[in-house]
């Protein structure tokens, strides 16, 4: 009997053993598939983490640093855009650039208007680079920029020409749009207007275009990402009806530090701060490269300033002052006589010093009187210096 029990007891306790095994092993392949599918899960979270951050098929839009120009640079794959090409000091600095990005053609180049510090960098891209369009705005001008940039097209055979409005232009899978081909009163409100979309994301790029210009293509406006400010950051543009209406995340403000102009303008950035978009600005971020995934557009540069512009001598522009102040301080100080007999239309924002200027040669009505008479505050970019 005892020795009945003997065995039973041991049989038992083999039992036992054998069922604490089981558990033991149990628990640890649970143990060791729950610790590599929460590395799995890790990676994956990481993977898509990054995948949102920086991808290689991300399309880049590079706001090059120029100081108070433009340059902008559209990158999807290995096809580019350039929308216009600093000063005529940036030459060097734009052909820089673009090697260090691996640009080899240009598909598409376009000069928004025929201000020096939109298009006085671009008889250099012309003479380094292959191009494949150039489209420029419905306008002409006699300066020696242009005629820098005409004559670089002429001794490669390239002939430019001004885009159709509305019609699509493919990079590959995104595309740009025109918005207004008819030019303007003045050489600011002939700038061509870019609507550009890659899936889901749209960006504006608006040159110097002013009020008339956006008033002109308020009803073809929708909402956007990105918006490039006009003018660089002027006042005489980004009024609050344009603004409301294309109601932009970002806005990127191309601008020189301690600039002569007071860019960008006080009014501008209060109404910008208002709306509570996130400003970038070449003035304190240098270059600005965003990213679009076609579901969204980011970067890597901190958040700017609402701050006014501050001109060279240091002082902030004085907005307050009657005389009104503005970025045409400069070429002001070249018109002696304020007794002049000056030239302007009805609804243009500068005068002129001559009838003749070809920033009048769409003009049906030119007006004439002194500058005071005139009540108008911007001297003619083409007739007194360039902007």
């Amino acid at each position: 009997m005892i020795e009945g029990n003997i065995k039973n007891k041991r049989n038992c306790k083999i039992k036992a053993l054998v069922f604490l095994l089981i558990i033991s092993i149990s628990i640890y392949l649970t143990g060791c598939s729950s610790a590599t599918d929460s590395e799995n899960n890790q990676s994956n979270n990481q993977e898509t983490l990054s995948s949102s951050i920086s991808n290689d098929k991300n399309i880049k839009i590079h706001f090059i640093n120029t100081g108070n120009s433009d340059a902008i640079l559209i990158q999807e794959g290995k096809t580019f855009t350039l929308i216009d090409g600093g000063d005529n000091d940036d030459e060097n600095l734009m052909v820089d650039y673009l090697n260090n990005q691996g640009v080899k053609d240009i598909k598409y180049l376009i000069a928004t208007h025929s201000h020096a510090d939109h298009l006085g960098g671009l008889d250099s891209v012309v003479k380094n680079f292959n191009i494949e369009n150039v489209f420029v705005s419905n306008g002409s001008a006699e300066t020696k920029s242009y005629r820098d940039f005409i004559n670089a097209l002429a001794n490669k055979d390239l002939s430019p020409s001004v885009p159709l409005e509305n019609k699509k232009f493919y990079l590959e899978d995104s595309y740009f749009e025109v918005l207004n081909t008819n030019g303007g009163d003045t050489t600011n409100e002939q700038s061509l207007v870019l609507a550009y979309t890659n899936g889901n994301d749209k960006a504006l790029f608006t040159g110097d275009a002013e009020e008339g210009t956006e008033k002109e293509i308020l009803s073809k406006l929708g909402e956007v990402d990105l918006l490039k400010v006009a003018h660089h950051g002027s006042r005489s543009s980004s009024s609050q009806a344009f603004l409301n209406k294309v109601n932009p995340e970002y806005a990127v403000i191309l601008v020189g530090k301690g600039n002569s102009y007071g860019h960008p303008h006080e009014e501008t950035m209060n109404k910008l701060k208002k709306m509570g978009v996130k400003v970038h600005r070449s003035d304190e971020c240098s270059d600005i490269v965003f990213e679009s995934t076609g579901d969204g557009v980011f970067t890597s540069c901190k958040d700017g300033s609402y701050k006014k512009g501050v001109r060279e001598d240091g002082n902030y522009e004085n907005l307050n002052n009657n005389t009104d102040k503005n970025e045409s301080l400069n070429k002001e100080q070249n018109v002696s006589n304020s007794s002049k007999t000056v030239y302007f239309t009805p609804k243009g924002k500068s005068y002129h010093s001559t009838k003749n200027c070809s920033g009048l040669s769409r003009s049906k009505k030119i007006l004439s009187g002194t500058i005071a008479e005139s009540k108008k505050n911007d001297p003619c970019d083409i007739c007194y210096g360039k902007q």
